[in-house]
């Protein structure tokens, strides 16, 4: 009911189309938030059918709450679609392929899960660091002689967003760590430390070079971590900003459920975040390993890999 009544405050404004204008997407009024509000309100009422055109239109959508920033309503979008989502009964066959995976190896790829080193805090390293960035991750933890447990086990936070639920895992640590804000997200009540909260007060190696942050949107808009990573990128060589940044930063495509599933939207929006980190002749970093999966291939890092190849005296 409360979704209901959240759909029921949109007055169709059409401002949550404008973070859109800048890509090449269709014209057809489904393919933005206003046109998923409305399909969500006709699923919910008994309006309309579900078909696998509705499941698509529905999950055609990052969660990113960019849009909510041009809201004056203030209505909860994402939560509005996420919502829908879990009154659907088909999922699309990509989200049908990582769901399987999940379910028969507790990894959205299929990988084997394993831990390393021993200690009463862990870092989560999950699914996405795993495949992108295991050696990274590992030679850091070493390098710092810390009390700290790596597992690698998936959270599932990607099969909650495409309206999966299953129970939440268990973990036993003083002290999580993350450098994947899905993970973070998921373990909201272990109180989840980032990467950049921890090393924030460690000494770097300066070099000098440009840096252009790209802002998460589960790390910014969701959990509110801004200026850590920021501060770390200025001790090690020049911050430069996009011309949107923080809370008004635009998703880059790279969150695996999406990506898998809209790999020519995903590769737009891309695109137009290293266009502009290469007219400002800067190297992207992102703290968000999805992010980095999606953006490497324009030379962007981790927060994680600048904190291991930077952090002074080791």
């Amino acid at each position: 009911m409360e979704i209901y009544n959240e759909i029921l405050s949109c007055t169709a404004c059409g401002f949550c189309k404008k973070p859109y204008y800048s890509y090449n997407f269709s014209e057809k009024e489904s393919d933005y938030p206003k046109g998923k509000i409305m399909i969500a309100y006709g699923l919910l009422s008994g309006e309309i059918e579900e078909d696998m055109d509705v499941v698509r239109i529905l999950q055609d959508c990052c969660l990113c709450r960019r849009c909510e920033e041009d809201c004056p309503s203030n209505i909860k979008i994402a939560e509005i679609i996420k919502g829908a989502r879990y009154k659907l009964k088909n999922l699309l066959p990509e989200h049908k392929k990582i769901y399987e995976n999940f379910q028969k190896y507790d990894n959205i790829f299929g990988d084997e899960n394993f831990s390393y080193g021993e200690g009463k805090n862990a870092f989560f390293m999950g699914c996405v660091v795993k495949k992108e960035m295991k050696d990274v991750i590992i030679s850091l933890f070493d390098k710092i002689g810390a009390d700290i447990k790596i597992i690698s086990q998936c959270c599932g936070g990607p099969l909650r967003k495409i309206g999966i639920d299953f129970e939440k895992k268990k973990l036993d640590f003083e002290k999580i760590l993350f450098s994947c804000p899905n993970g973070m997200i998921e373990f909201m009540d272990y109180s989840p430390i980032h990467i950049s909260q921890f090393f924030l007060k460690s000494e770097f190696k300066k070099d000098g070079k440009n840096y252009i942050y790209h802002d998460s949107e589960i790390l910014g808009r969701y959990i509110k971590i801004y200026e850590e990573p920021r501060e770390i990128i200025k001790k090690i060589g020049n911050l430069v900003e996009f011309k949107e940044n923080r809370k008004m930063a635009r998703w880059c495509g790279g969150e695996i459920e999406y990506k898998s599933a809209f790999q020519e939207k995903a590769d737009e929006l891309a695109r137009y975040i290293a266009k502009e980190a290469k007219e400002k002749n800067a190297t992207i970093v992102t703290s968000s390993p999805h992010c980095y999966s999606h953006l490497k291939e324009y030379g962007a890092i981790d927060l994680a890999q600048l904190i291991e190849e930077k952090l002074k005296n080791f």
